[in-house]
């Protein structure tokens, strides 16, 4: 159950390995209030709990599926907690997503009763469930899946990005991954290697005025024909050489839980720069490189340093393949089939 379902996102991505983990042994429904004709679905309004059932409720924003939380029922209900954005890091034009997020965040606590398992991906969303109440909490890995590794690069795309040295960003375009502060930093990266580009991939349909916002800000820098934007890319061919050819994947994001595009860099040897304001220090696990987010003109120089120097990078490229298997889908599920061993109810068992 889940409030957006798309192929290509993180959610989507998860909900459809989460299947294939468990379709073996079970029979597997997705619910959604709102999805796309890639990923069957039906509505969340449709789901009628019964005995034997569990219900895997990802928690995000509020929304109508909500309404499946009227407290426990026959059914076993599974939250698996993804974090709530802070409203305050939501842009002005976003006043409905600021109210449901704060819908969510109040409704948090009130639905500790309901849930008879949690399921939590950083020890910071622990945290957060354990600070509202909540007791049966089971920290499992996120995986970034195989279609990325095993998909055929775009050749045009893999011949001219290959020529380039550039920073990458993949995410949603909006003001929680403060995509200005990440401009910021690299203009002043540019200063000190001027051929260096930025690639910024990514939906950047949220918010108009944000998006008014980084244009000016690119227009003042004067950088605008040194950033480009890439749009969303649900396509692994057309992903594949981002991420592939990228000297460091960076984001500055001020609120995360995960972020499975760091992940995704990992898997390819391409290692993060970021700040210890996020969650993020505990997924790289030492593979990347910490930057202060108050003091752009010290991180550019951290990153101009590393950019330089081939040896410690190369050290950083070999940590990340080193690490990246731990998020891998066969672990996952490994981790979740001891899940369900432990924690899933009897009768639910093959």
């Amino acid at each position: 159950m889940t409030a957006t379902l798309a192929a290509g996102d993180a959610i989507g991505n998860y909900i459809e390995m989460l299947r294939a983990a468990f379709s073996p042994r079970h029979e597997i429904a997705i619910f959604a209030d709102l999805g796309t004709r890639e990923i069957p679905f039906l509505p969340s309004y449709a789901y009628v709990a019964r005995p034997g059932d569990i219900l895997w409720f990802h928690y995000s924003i509020y929304s109508e599926n909500f309404a499946c939380l009227r407290g426990r029922g026959p059914d076993f209900k599974i939250l698996d907690f993804h974090g709530v954005c802070p409203p305050e890091l939501y842009a002005e034009d976003e006043q409905d997503l600021k109210r449901l997020a704060a819908r969510a965040i109040e409704a948090l606590p009130q639905m500790r009763e309901v849930f008879d398992l949690c399921l939590v991906h950083s020890d910071y969303s622990e945290s957060v469930l354990r600070r509202a109440g909540y007791e049966r909490i089971v920290k499992t890995p996120l995986a970034i899946g195989n279609a990325l590794a095993e998909a055929k690069e775009q050749p045009f795309l893999a011949e001219h990005l290959s020529r380039l040295e550039y920073l990458l960003f993949v995410g949603r375009v909006v003001a929680q991954k403060d995509i200005l502060g990440m401009i910021e930093l690299f203009d002043q990266i540019r200063r000190r290697r001027p051929e260096l580009k930025l690639w910024i991939v990514g939906n950047r349909q949220a918010s108009v005025q944000y998006q008014g916002q980084i244009q000016e800000l690119l227009a003042r820098l004067g950088i605008k024909r040194h950033v480009g934007f890439a749009g969303r890319l649900a396509n692994p061919s057309l992903l594949k050489p981002f991420f592939k050819y990228a000297r460091l994947f960076v984001t500055l994001s001020k609120w995360e839980t995960f972020c499975v595009p760091v992940v995704e860099a990992m898997g390819f040897g391409v290692p993060t720069v970021t700040t210890e304001r996020t969650c993020l220090p505990e997924i790289m696990g030492g593979t990347g490189l910490l930057a202060d987010r108050d003091n752009l003109d010290g991180a550019a120089e951290q990153v101009a340093t590393l950019l330089a120097d081939e040896k410690r990078h190369e050290d950083l490229r070999r940590r990340c393949i080193e690490r990246a298997p731990s998020f891998r889908e066969e672990q996952m599920a490994a981790v979740l089939r001891d899940v369900e061993d432990r924690h899933f109810p009897r009768q639910d068992k093959p």
